[in-house]
């Protein structure tokens, strides 16, 4: 597989992308600190569809999120 990178390193190496990572690991927060990149795409569905690898494998974007969650909702309904 992959060289292990930092998440910033796989920002700064696929901007913007969808990855799947393997022997990754989290930091103090769940956010993820480190692993082994072995799929990536603009397309979420690309990745997705790729094979799995045997092993547990975590999905994220390297982008900036649009999801505006609760708090979108909660001003445009006035809580």
């Amino acid at each position: 597989m992959g060289q292990k990178m930092t998440w910033e390193e796989m920002v700064k190496a696929f901007p913007d992308e969808w990855i799947r990572v393997i022997n990754y690991e989290f930091n103090d927060t769940g956010e993820i600190k480190s692993g082994e990149v072995v799929y990536h795409s603009p397309s979420k569905e690309e990745v997705y569809s790729q094979p799995l690898t045997g092993e547990s494998e975590a999905f994220w974007y390297t982008g900036e999120s649009t999801f505006l969650g609760f708090r979108s909702h909660a001003t445009h309904n006035h809580f």
